[in-house]
């Protein structure tokens, strides 16, 4: 921990701390020693083995130094910052909470440990319904390639001018990386753009004020062409959902080769699935088999939404989950309406049974 309580009841941090005073834990009021050296991080530990549920032993020191830095750059930002402040409405005490003026105020929490899906939503939406916002930056263990499946995607969070995003603190370089209008292409890493700030010469305002153009990927013929041999030889990469959707083309009378074009995705999209936009696409087709004749405009989204929905990835930081799996819907039916998969009839629409065949393969 960066704060004690000294014996006035004051919280003294760590790098300021007077070695000869006492000082005591601010979550459990147990003792704790002041731990401060050339190479040690300033921080404080209990002095007993306990069972404090405020703050929890072993802190890295990449977490200590990253949490210091942090503090260090919103105050000469001209944020007010408390480090480790416990809120006892929420049971929760932040890494660093931040403020500006009246503005709502910030959580900032630099995760370098493992952290469950369950505790990470937890969390997030306590600081949410308790009125605070709050970022995640995330620290050297979740600093590898991203892919589908990467740890590092349950931190995902969106706004409008970066997308969906993540942020990372390098402690080494004291700098922040902003991973921006992050977009998955199916078969293949995820494509993202990066925005760095050094964190000693640039304002946390300059990370705010961040508006990135976005230069939208596209998918080059060649990795199309290699995807679709991929598909006609069954060789596809052991990705997490095509095994299922062999077995469930199977039980239909085909394969994921013999799947009409227009279920395979071109066009790269937010990472909302745990698992390729292409078992998405199918999962439609197989639903319009089902569903011939004309149907309204509420019965396309619900039946989109009900595809839809079992695949979406749990994504706990991700506010905006609804309103863009809204826009995914909104997309597809465009797509499914230029293929002639449903032509409009008025208020209605048409199930194409001639678009909803099996290929050759």
């Amino acid at each position: 921990m960066l704060i004690a309580m000294d014996a006035q009841h004051q919280l003294v941090n760590a790098a300021t701390a007077d070695r000869q005073s006492d000082y005591h834990c601010p979550g459990c009021v147990q003792p704790v020693r002041l731990k401060r050296g050339a190479v040690v991080v300033p921080h404080f530990a209990h002095v007993h083995a306990t069972d404090c549920d405020a703050f929890s032993e072993g802190e890295s020191t990449e977490h200590l130094r990253g949490k210091q830095q942090l503090a260090t750059w919103f105050a000469t930002s001209g944020y007010t910052v408390r480090l480790e402040a416990g809120l006892p409405d929420l049971h929760q005490r932040p890494d660093i909470l931040v403020q500006r003026g009246t503005g709502q105020p910030l959580a900032l929490e630099f995760q370098c440990s493992p952290l469950s899906v369950a505790r990470l939503a937890a969390r997030t939406q306590g600081y949410r319904q308790h009125g605070y916002q709050v970022f995640w930056l995330l620290g050297r263990p979740y600093q590898r390639q991203l892919h589908l499946n990467s740890k590092a995607l349950k931190f995902l969070q969106y706004q409008q001018r970066w997308g969906t995003f993540l942020l990372f603190l390098d402690v080494q370089s004291a700098s922040v990386r902003l991973l921006h209008h992050i977009l998955t292409l199916d078969a293949e890493p995820l494509t993202y753009q990066t925005s760095r700030l050094d964190t000693r010469s640039q304002s946390v305002l300059s990370l705010q004020q961040l508006t990135p153009k976005m230069s939208s990927p596209t998918l080059p013929s060649a990795h199309l062409q290699r995807y679709y041999q991929q598909l006609l030889v069954a060789r596809l990469r052991h990705q997490r959902g095509f095994d299922v959707l062999q077995a469930d083309c199977y039980q239909r009378g085909g394969t994921i080769a013999q799947l009409p074009s227009w279920t395979m995705p071109t066009t790269p999209q937010v990472p909302l699935l745990s698992v390729p936009y292409l078992v998405w696409h199918a999962h439609v087709f197989f639903a319009l088999r089902q569903r011939p004749g004309c149907l309204t405009g509420p019965q396309i989204k619900a039946l989109l939404w009900d595809q839809l929905r079992p695949l979406l990835a749990r994504r706990a930081c991700l506010q905006s989950r609804g309103q863009l799996a809204q826009q995914l819907i909104a997309a597809m039916i465009v797509t499914l309406g230029e293929q002639q998969v449903l032509i409009q009839r008025g208020t209605d629409w048409q199930v194409n049974s001639q678009q909803l065949r099996w290929g050759k393969g």
